[in-house]
C-alpha cells in the first residue's frame, strides 16, 4: 500500500558508474599487488649496486692458497707461480656478492653466473667480466691490498 500523495515507482536503476568504481578499485589493488615486488627487486638492485660503487679495499693474506678464493668483497686468484689477481665479488649481472668456489669458478648464489679465474663469465646470465681490483703489496702482513682504481 503507497500512502497518500507518493506514487508506487519502481527503485531507481544501478547508476553504471557504481560497477566502473569497483572495477576501478579492482584494477588499482591489483596493478599496485603485482607492481610492489617489481618495485621491492629494483630497490634491491639499486641498493647492491650502490654497494658494488663504493670504495673498496680488501686485505688479501700472504699465505692465500693457489687457485680460487673468495675473500670478503673479492674473488682472488693465486697461481702457481705466485702471481695474485683480485676481483671484486660483486656480480656483474645483478650485483650479487659471490661467496662460493665451485670447482675452478666463482659462482653467484643469485642466479648462477659462473666467472673463470682470469675473471671472465663461463655461464650466465651474467654478460660481462668481473672488475679487476688493483693489487699492491702490504709490507705489515707480508700479503697484498686489493683495491678498486
Amino acid at each position: 500500500m503507497v500512502p497518500k500523495g507518493h506514487h508506487a515507482t519502481n527503485p531507481p536503476p544501478l547508476r553504471p558508474h557504481a560497477h566502473t568504481s569497483r572495477r576501478r578499485v579492482l584494477r588499482q589493488v591489483l596493478v599496485t599487488g603485482l607492481a610492489a615486488p617489481f618495485f621491492g627487486a629494483l630497490v634491491a638492485m639499486l641498493r647492491r649496486v650502490e654497494a658494488s660503487s663504493t670504495r673498496l679495499t680488501v686485505q688479501i693474506p700472504p699465505d692465500v692458497p693457489a687457485g680460487l678464493s673468495a675473500l670478503d668483497e673479492a674473488i682472488v686468484y693465486r697461481g702457481e707461480d705466485g702471481v695474485i689477481r683480485a676481483y671484486s665479488s660483486r656480480c656483474t649481472h645483478l650485483g650479487c656478492r659471490i661467496d662460493r668456489i665451485v670447482g675452478d669458478e666463482a659462482v653467484c648464489p643469485c642466479h648462477g653466473s659462473r666467472f673463470r679465474a682470469d675473471g671472465t663469465v663461463s655461464g650466465g646470465p651474467a654478460l660481462r667480466p668481473l672488475k679487476r681490483l688493483r693489487i699492491d703489496p702490504h709490507e705489515a702482513s707480508g700479503g697484498w691490498i686489493a683495491s678498486a682504481s
